[in-house]
């Protein structure tokens, strides 16, 4: 199998760097929106800490007195073409025609315009002409890196601190979406997923040819939220320390959502994880369900995103209303380097400003 898997990767590879070089050329065109447009993506398949670091740049021009729309593709959701999901007012659709990632950055920012479209072009088209008359100050694209359809100004890098694309291969023997050297196209790199037991020294090497800032975050526990109730109540406090839960998840990086329940106190002796944006079943209740009375554990811990996702069929929501469910609320931080990101952000608008005056 492995042979196989690497004369695909190859051929993929192949294709991939014909494709950016027909781009780089100008062969295959890019649509220039009038909107500055700043993209957060990654080279690798699932995982990365790209939603948390989207929900962030969203608060921030929020504080800066911007207005916000957000263009994402919409994985795993069950509709085609562009798709309104949030007006900046009201939330219109759920996680099954949305996807989870997009639906969670609109209930988390309710100020902020979203749209879903396979075509990233065609989502800011649709902007342009439907939100005319209160048109946003900049357009976030989220997983935009490879989608090089649309013209940007920024383009955000992030990549998970304990993968080192230098040590990964194309797909589909590897995770790899592009080869390493895409890295050159990115103006900033952040380094997700940070933490003490981590040793960056390779992954700097890696980066360092390139000459790209860097900026560090993390992980920062918010709490664990209700799902019925929505009250959010802080980890590691007494009520949930050294307290017995039931992980479940169905993302790209299971392995950090568990070490986050742990290290904040929880105790995670029992787990069941699906594919990335997976989509709950009877069957897959049922099963969560009686692993925890069989083991006598006390709570049903998962991730925010798959609660909208759950949430989108309300039956199958309902299934859990017996049980003390929550989902762990977490958000971005960054420790090293946030002045530049800030800088690179809000330069964005400054150049825009300049050529409206010009």
């Amino acid at each position: 199998m492995k042979p196989l898997l690497d004369v695909l990767s190859r051929l993929y590879g192949a294709l991939v760097n014909v494709r950016n070089w027909l781009y780089d050329k100008g062969v295959l065109k890019t649509f220039q929106s009038p909107i500055p447009v700043v993209s957060v993506g990654n080279l690798t398949t699932g995982g990365a800490g790209k939603t948390p670091f989207v929900d962030w740049i969203v608060k921030h021009y929020h504080a800066e007195k911007k207005r916000v729309a957000i263009v994402s593709r919409g994985y795993g959701r069950k509709t085609k073409g562009v798709v309104l999901v949030s007006d900046g007012a009201l939330t219109l659709v759920s996680a099954r025609e949305a996807g989870d990632e997009p639906l969670m950055l609109a209930r988390r920012n309710p100020g902020a315009i979203v749209v879903v479209a396979e075509k990233r072009a065609d989502g800011v088209k649709f902007l342009l002409e439907k939100f005319s008359d209160r048109l946003p100050d900049v357009i976030l694209l989220d997983d935009g890196f490879q989608h090089r359809a649309l013209s940007r100004e920024l383009d955000l890098l992030v990549i998970h601190a304990e993968q080192n694309p230098a040590n990964d291969a194309l797909l589909p023997l590897g995770r790899l979406r592009e080869p390493v050297g895409a890295i050159k196209r990115a103006d900033l790199i952040l380094l997700s997923k940070v933490t003490r037991y981590i040793d960056l020294a390779a992954l700097e090497q890696t980066l360092a040819s390139f000459r790209k800032p860097i900026v560090k975050s993390r992980v920062k526990i918010v709490g664990l939220r209700s799902f019925f109730s929505g009250e959010l109540a802080p980890l590691g406090t007494q009520a949930f320390l050294w307290t017995w839960a039931f992980a479940f998840s169905g993302i790209g990086d299971s392995k950090n959502f568990v070490e986050t329940l742990q290290c904040a106190g929880l105790i995670v002796e029992h787990q069941k994880h699906f594919p990335d944006h997976h989509v709950y079943s009877e069957a897959d209740i049922e099963f969560i369900l009686d692993e925890v009375t069989r083991h006598g554990i006390n709570i049903i811990v998962t991730t925010e995103k798959d609660y909208f996702r759950l949430k989108a069929d309300e039956t199958l929501f309902n299934r859990l209303k017996n049980a003390a469910c929550f989902y762990l609320e977490i958000a971005f931080e960054a420790f090293e380097g946030e002045a530049e990101l800030k800088a690179r952000l809000n330069g964005v608008l400054k150049s825009e400003s300049a050529s409206k005056t010009s």
